[in-house]
């Protein structure tokens, strides 16, 4: 996540390494149905373009957004993550 925040890269390639390093999750990973649901969305919408050529399907798709489609994206992993690790936090207090 310090990548996201912190790189000067554009918005997209910023997104595009939050997914690649995040899409390898599973249920378990998640506190609550919820918010699996919005990382679910999160996936769904950040690989809904085919890949061409040796891209995979989520540079397809962040590659093509709007600065400000790509942000709305970015600013939801990072709710995302932050509610995980505030559940992690409560349930190891």
């Amino acid at each position: 996540m310090n990548y996201a925040i912190g790189s000067t890269d554009s918005v997209q390639e910023r997104l595009f390494g939050v997914v690649s390093g995040v899409c390898h999750l599973e249920r378990d990973s998640f506190p609550d149905d919820a918010t699996w649901e919005r990382f679910e969305a999160l996936l769904a919408d950040n690989t809904k373009r085919a890949a061409r050529g040796d891209e995979g399907t989520i540079e397809a798709t962040t590659s093509q957004m709007s600065n400000e489609e790509a942000a709305k994206w970015l600013q939801e992993a990072l709710s995302i993550f932050t509610d995980v690790a505030e559940a992690y936090g409560r349930a190891n207090a």
